[in-house]
């Protein structure tokens, strides 16, 4: 058992992080540290500056971006009345990385098992960015301990990543990718239903009153109304992503069926606004129908003009066409309009546009620097 309080004093003024999800253990351990903090004396506490970060991809699943918000406003309130040196940050990616930027603009084929380019930028790549940007906090290289949520009963996969990253004899363990950086695991041998009944009880520090039983209750309804799993807080590309899993983006085709929106659906609960998930969940499975379509891929090259060509001499294939991507941004347009809500943001639309010229430009030039060497 990971004595908490312990590891706060004994780490001295290093900063930890706690990466949120929405879920419920990230949710649990974020709790966890908050009574900790809230036990020790003000001296104590008051040594290290800690950061609850949680990234949003732009491309969440509507209920569970609403939930999570929902949370970091209760936090920050919380944080805020008791004076704790604790600061929420939602993070973004860079809209270089975007899901539609790299989609739309640069033509990439959906995310698929053996192609996941989205989990390092939209999910890995904000966190490390949000470490180097504050090197007056974290130093250079970073000094910093990272606090997750993981599990050993989440299940073999993630027991096996746990265990590849122990350190015998110490609680802060290995960080996947920073070398110079130790990963804490408080709740790590808490099997769910003490998670459960961490996140529902009454109960708190000092005789208190659970300050997120009421959000946390509705978090327990997502949990109900659709599949079990969450998205885990990822640091290392090699781990499993939170296709499959409920907590997933509203757009990912990692999976064949999206069971998570299906099932919010599927329970004709009006909170989830079932017409606006039913015309996203569509939205999502024509992108998987349409991915390996040969009319809407590029043959032969690379969206630059380089020339693909497979180990046994036949033609690869590329990035989407200019065309099918025109498409996808014109469907999607459409879709904001329908539910009324913005699925993609101005700087993307411009980035895409951008992108698009420079392609353009790049493609003729090559074509008229073989036409001259032809000649």
């Amino acid at each position: 058992m990971v004595d908490l309080a312990a590891l706060y004093q004994e780490t001295g003024d290093i900063p930890w992080v706690v990466g949120l999800s929405g879920g419920k253990d990230s949710t649990a351990l974020t709790m966890l540290l908050l009574e900790t903090m809230e036990m020790l004396p003000p001296p104590v506490r008051n040594r290290k500056k800690v950061f609850v970060t949680c990234v949003n991809t732009l491309v969440e699943a509507p209920p569970v971006i609403d939930h999570v918000h929902a949370f970091i406003a209760e936090l920050r309130n919380y944080v805020r009345d008791r004076d704790l040196p604790v600061e929420v940050v939602e993070l973004l990616p860079d809209v270089e990385q975007t899901f539609w930027v790299n989609l739309i603009g640069r033509g990439y084929p959906t995310p698929v098992r053996e192609f996941r380019w989205c989990t390092d930028r939209m999910k890995i790549r904000p966190g490390k960015q949000f470490i180097d940007d504050n090197p007056e906090i974290f130093g250079t290289p970073p000094v910093v301990h990272f606090l997750l949520g993981t599990r050993y009963d989440e299940s073999i996969s993630r027991q096996r990543t746990m265990e590849a990253h122990t350190r015998l004899g110490t609680d802060i363990h290995s960080h996947g990718i920073m070398p110079t950086a130790g990963v804490i695991r408080p709740i790590e041998d808490w099997p769910t239903e003490y998670v459960w009944d961490y996140l529902l009880r009454s109960e708190w520090a000092k005789g208190g009153t659970n300050p997120f039983r009421e959000v946390n209750g509705r978090l327990a309804v997502l949990y109900k109304d659709a599949a079990s799993g969450e998205c885990p807080v990822i640091h290392d590309p090699t781990q499993q992503t939170c296709a499959g899993s409920r907590f997933g983006c509203w757009t990912c085709t990692v999976v064949e069926v999206d069971s998570s929106l299906r099932e919010m659906i599927d329970s004709g609960r009006e909170i989830y606004e079932v017409e606006k998930l039913n015309l996203l969940a569509d939205f999502r499975d024509k992108l998987r129908d349409e991915r390996n379509l040969e009319e809407n891929r590029v043959h032969g090259r690379n969206r630059r003009g380089v020339t693909l060509v497979k180990r046994d001499g036949s033609v690869g294939t590329g990035s989407y066409t200019m065309g099918y991507r025109k498409t996808v941004l014109a469907r999607l347009t459409e879709l904001e309009e329908k539910i009324g809500e913005c699925l993609i943001t101005e700087d993307e639309r411009l980035l895409i546009q951008q992108i698009w010229v420079e392609e353009t430009a790049n493609l003729a030039l090559k074509m008229a620097e073989q036409t001259e060497a032809a000649e």
